[in-house]
């Protein structure tokens, strides 16, 4: 299981911002969230933590923990 505090980071990477980002955010707030950026997080589900996350799961997140979820196989 990936820690909160481990997949914020990696998200906060990915999205290449300092935006205070919590598992609580809105998606459509962050600035830097996008279609390209849902292709990007699918490609970083299985190169850092080794699972293929369905398109369409990441189309209905609506919060970050919603991508954390995804990313922990939930």
């Amino acid at each position: 299981m990936i820690s909160e505090e481990q997949f914020l980071k990696d998200l906060r990477e990915l999205l290449e911002t300092d935006e205070d980002i919590t598992m609580d955010t809105d998606l459509l707030e962050i600035d830097s969230w996008g279609s390209l950026s849902a292709v990007e997080f699918l490609s970083m589900a299985e190169e850092k933590y080794g699972i293929t996350v369905k398109p369409f799961a990441v189309a209905e997140a609506i919060f970050v923990e919603d991508l954390y979820r995804i990313a922990n196989g939930r």
